[in-house]
């Protein structure tokens, strides 16, 4: 079948095999589209301009590999998005995707040799005309200033997303999500404000204003069968008192402790987990959950999961999102699921998206999961309404 579009799409391919490269542009081209194959870096540097759509890469080129391609895309700001071509190690191939990703260039799938037109078809279909490709304005980044004005003038609030017991469909509890509504720049994402917030000696201001927020909502939903998790930087997890004050906080709102979910992220706890050792403890003695985000993008060994008292595992949105198509983020979930029952720990799966994937994980054992798929992050009128009434 040939797809209708406003154009044909203009398509490089690159293989060193002058044959293999030869016949993708022939189906390319039998698809509608328009297409050339080059099968050294020669003939590379010669054919590419930015008017490609698409470029169709084999991995394992001479001269000039794919990850060199990729770099090359990266660094000349190429609109093109990729396909990745290979018929060998499949966790290369998965790099090299990540690898794209991570420098903001679009990759449209895997085409694994041998291939069939239909899965051709079927990658370029997801590169959909009519479209124009917007160059996204850098942000600029937000000054310590303009955070403190923001604390001061309360432009921060938290918005709650659902997560659910995957066995019945009920919600269990809900993640306390912080955002920053600028006045003049709108919405501006965590990852903009939180690495400023921790390098600046903010992050211990934010912390304090989510933990007032969350347990004041929290206490408002004292009679509902549900938990609130809230995550806390590693940078604020020093002050030997933390587990005193927390205690005392949930006591004056009447808050039971076990419907308190402190998440702490992977990488960063891992780095020093003696230094968390004291408090993290004591809070669990003090029967808050303790919960270890992210996981599965740190390096933590299993000596230092033994050694710190989680009970609570969540498998970073990373691996959630690709477990369909992707073996090697099946094996970390699979795997993740298999290390907490192990741990007697519960698990949360952050980033479902689709039926398929929440089945999966259902079938898999995993308890809990959160996602769009479910439910997206709103703020809490809409959760009560939505959830609790």
């Amino acid at each position: 079948m040939i797809i209708s579009r406003a154009r044909p799409l203009n398509v490089l391919i690159i293989d060193d095999e002058a044959d293999m490269g030869e016949f993708v542009a022939d189906a390319t081209n039998a698809l509608g589209n328009i297409a050339i194959a080059v099968s050294d870096a020669d003939d590379f540097v010669r054919a590419y301009s930015t008017a490609f759509d698409v470029i169709i890469l084999d991995l394992f080129m001479p001269k000039l590999d794919g990850i060199e391609i990729i770099r090359f895309l990266h660094e000349n700001r190429s609109p093109a998005s990729l396909i990745l071509m290979s018929g060998k190690d499949k966790s290369i191939l998965h790099a090299a995707s990540e690898l794209a990703t991570e420098r903001n260039i679009e990759v449209l799938g895997v085409l694994e040799k041998p291939f069939t037109i239909d899965r051709l078809e079927q990658l370029l279909d997801k590169f959909a005309l009519p479209r124009q490709k917007t160059v996204e304005t850098p942000s600029i980044a937000p000054t310590e200033s303009g955070m403190r004005r923001g604390i001061a003038n309360h432009e921060f609030f938290l918005v709650y997303q659902p997560q659910f017991e995957l066995a019945t469909g009920k919600v269990i509890g809900v993640e306390a999500l912080l955002r920053w509504q600028h006045p003049t720049r709108g919405l501006i994402h965590p990852s903009l404000f939180i690495p400023l917030a921790e390098k600046s000696g903010l992050i211990n201001q934010l912390t304090e204003l989510v933990l007032e927020q969350a347990l004041g909502q929290m206490a408002k939903w004292r009679d509902k069968d549900i938990t609130m998790s809230i995550n806390v930087s590693p940078t604020t997890v020093v002050d030997l008192d933390m587990p005193e004050k927390l205690d005392a906080m949930t006591a004056a709102l009447e808050i039971a402790p076990e419907k308190i979910v402190i998440e702490l992220t992977e990488t960063a706890l891992m780095e020093n987990v003696s230094l968390y050792m004291d408090i993290l403890t004591r809070l669990r003695m003090k029967r808050f959950n303790l919960s270890i985000d992210d996981f599965g993008t740190g390096y933590s060994s299993m000596q230092q999961l033994v050694r710190v008292p989680f009970n609570e595992l969540k498998i970073d949105q990373s691996f959630v999102r690709q477990l369909i198509k992707d073996e090697e983020c099946r094996a970390v979930a699979q795997m993740s699921v298999s290390l907490a029952h192990g741990l007697n720990m519960q698990v949360v799966a952050e980033g479902i998206e689709d039926q398929e994937t929440f089945d999966w994980l259902k079938e898999l054992g995993c308890e809990f999961g959160q996602g769009f798929h479910m439910a997206r992050p709103a703020p809490a009128h809409e959760i009560e309404e939505l959830y609790l009434s």
